[in-house]
C-alpha cells in the first residue's frame, strides 16, 4: 500500500480535531500558569528570565527557551489556549514527518498500528492539548528518530545539526529530555547513527551561546542550579525509582493512563443525572485498561529476546530500516534504564513522554510480524483495543480535570487571581485558575 487511504487521512484529522477541542477547553492551573509567566516577563515586562521552570531535582531549568516557545503562540493569538493549540500542532507535524520516515520498516498493517497506538494513544492526546513544559518532549522525541533515521547509512551535515538542537534545546525545555542526550550518545557509540562532525559542532556552539545568560545567573545565584536534593545513581541503588521509571515507559505504550487523569467529572458537560452513571463507568475502565500493559510487556520480552540473539552492539548495524528501527528501540531501552538508574530523584510518568514514541513502536512492530502471520487473535486484539481508546479519549475530553471546567468541585477548585496575565490571557473566561492565595508561582513539577 503505497499511498495513504482515505480513511487513513479522516482518522488522522479526527485525532488532530480532538485534540484541538481538547486544547481549546485545557484548564490552567499551578504548572501551566509557571509557564505562562515566562511568556508574560518577556511579552509584557520586556525581561528574558534565563532560567526555565522548577525541575525534580531541584533548581530550575537551565536556559530560558520555555520563554521563547511559550511568547511566539501569544504573539500571534492573545490567549492562553494558542499555547496548548501549537502543542497540538507540533504533534503533528512531528508524527507525519514520523510515519513518513517508518513506513518502509512497518508495512501496510504497521501504519494502521501507528495510527492507532502513536496518534490516537490516549496517551499522546492527553499531554498534548494542554499547556505544560513535559509535553513538549513528544513531539521532540518523535524527531529525534526521523533525525536518527537520517544519520543511520551516512553523516548528514542538516541531519545531525538537527539531531543535536533538539537535544540540547530540549533539555532547556524540560530537563527530562536529558534522556534524548544519553541516547543518542549510545546511538552514535553502538554505531547505529554516523555524526557529521561540521554539523555537530555547529549545533553544539549554538545550544552553548543560548546558555549564555543561564550560565551568569547560576554563577551568580547558584541555587538556580539542579540537583538540590537526592543524590546520583538513586535508582540503582534504591532499585524501586528504576523499576518505577520502566514501568512508566511500559504504560506509556498502553492504554494505562495516570490516576490525576482519573477524576472524571461529566456533570459540566452532560448534566448530574449522566454524570451520577458516566463517572463509574469511565473510572472503572480506566482502570481496566492497567490490563494492557501486559501487552507492551510481551512486546519488550520480544525485542529484549531478538536482541539477545543478535547482538547489534557487536556486529555491523544492518543498513535496513526493519532490523535498524529495532537497535534503535533496544538502545533507547537502555538509555531509559541507565537514566532511571543515575537519576538523583524518583521517576515521574513526564519524564518518560520523550521515550514515549518507543514505547509504542516496541509494540507494533511484533503485532505487525504477527499480523503478516494472518493470526487471529492480534486482529481480536486491535479491535478491543481500538474501542477502547476510543472510549478513553471521550472520557478524556469531557470528564477530565485538564479538559473541563466547573464540576462537583469547582467551588474548591476556583480560586480569585488578580494577577494581570489572568485577564490578558483570558484565562478567568475559559480555565479553572489556581494559583497560591500569596501569588507565589507554584508547580507541581517542583520536588516536595
Amino acid at each position: 500500500m503505497r499511498t495513504a487511504t482515505p480513511l487513513f487521512w479522516l482518522l488522522v484529522i479526527i485525532g488532530l480535531a480532538l485534540s484541538l477541542w481538547m486544547a481549546l477547553h485545557s484548564q490552567v492551573m499551578p504548572d501551566q500558569v509557571n509557564q505562562l509567566r515566562f511568556a508574560w516577563h518577556v511579552l509584557e515586562e520586556g525581561e528574558w528570565l534565563p532560567h526555565g521552570v522548577p525541575t525534580s531535582a531541584g533548581g530550575k531549568t537551565p536556559g530560558g527557551l520555555i520563554a521563547i516557545v511559550t511568547a511566539i503562540p501569544l504573539v500571534l493569538w492573545t490567549d492562553y489556549r494558542a499555547v496548548a493549540l501549537s502543542i497540538a500542532l507540533l504533534n503533528l507535524g512531528a508524527f507525519l514527518v514520523l510515519e513518513r520516515a517508518i513506513r518502509p520498516a512497518v508495512g501496510p498493517a504497521g501504519r494502521w498500528l501507528v495510527l492507532l497506538l502513536l496518534w490516537l494513544s490516549p496517551w499522546r492526546i492527553a499531554y498534548a492539548s494542554h499547556i505544560w513544559a513535559p509535553n513538549y518532549a513528544l513531539p521532540i522525541g518523535m524527531m529525534h528518530l526521523v533525525t536518527a533515521i537520517a544519520m543511520r547509512t551516512r553523516r548528514s551535515f542538516w541531519a545531525t545539526l538537527a539531531h543535536v538542537l533538539l537535544v540540547g534545546l530540549g533539555v532547556q525545555i524540560h530537563l527530562g529530555l536529558a534522556l534524548l542526550g544519553l541516547f543518542s550518545l549510545l546511538l552514535y557509540a553502538g554505531r547505529v547513527i554516523r555524526v557529521h562532525w561540521g554539523g555537530f559542532a555547529v549545533g553544539v556552539t549554538v545550544v552553548v551561546a543560548t546558555l549564555g545568560p543561564w550560565l551568569q545567573a547560576a554563577a551568580a545565584d547558584p541555587s538556580i542550579l539542579p540537583g538540590g536534593w537526592g543524590f546520583p545513581f538513586r535508582g540503582l541503588v534504591l532499585i524501586s525509582p528504576l523499576l518505577r521509571g520502566v514501568f512508566y515507559v511500559l504504560r506509556t505504550g498502553s492504554l494505562s493512563l495516570p490516576g490525576r487523569l482519573f477524576h472524571f467529572d461529566f456533570t459540566a458537560a452532560f448534566g448530574a443525572d449522566v454524570d451520577q452513571w458516566l463517572a463509574p463507568v469511565a473510572t472503572a475502565l480506566s482502570i481496566a485498561a492497567h490490563v494492557s500493559v501486559l501487552v507492551a510487556l510481551w512486546a519488550l520480552w520480544r525485542l529484549v529476546r531478538w536482541g539477545w540473539r543478535v547482538r547489534p552492539w557487536r556486529d555491523r548495524v544492518p543498513s535496513r530500516l526493519r532490523p535498524w528501527l529495532r537497535t534503535y528501540l533496544l538502545f533507547g531501552w537502555v538509555a531509559s534504564i541507565a537514566t532511571f538508574a543515575a537519576s538523583p530523584t524518583t521517576i515521574m510518568h513526564w519524564q518518560t513522554l520523550a521515550v514515549l514514541h518507543v514505547a509504542v513502536l516496541t509494540t507494533v512492530l511484533p503485532v505487525e510480524a504477527l499480523l503478516r502471520l494472518r493470526r487471529r487473535h492480534p486482529r481480536r486484539l486491535i479491535v478491543l483495543w481500538a474501542a477502547t481508546t476510543v472510549c478513553l479519549l471521550f472520557f478524556l475530553a469531557f470528564g477530565s480535570p485538564k479538559y473541563r471546567r466547573g464540576g462537583r468541585d469547582a467551588a474548591v477548585a476556583i480560586l480569585t487571581a488578580d494577577h494581570p496575565l489572568v485577564d490578558r490571557y483570558r484565562l478567568r473566561e475559559h480555565a479553572t485558575v489556581v494559583i497560591d492565595p500569596d501569588h507565589e508561582w507554584i508547580s507541581h513539577d517542583s520536588p516536595p
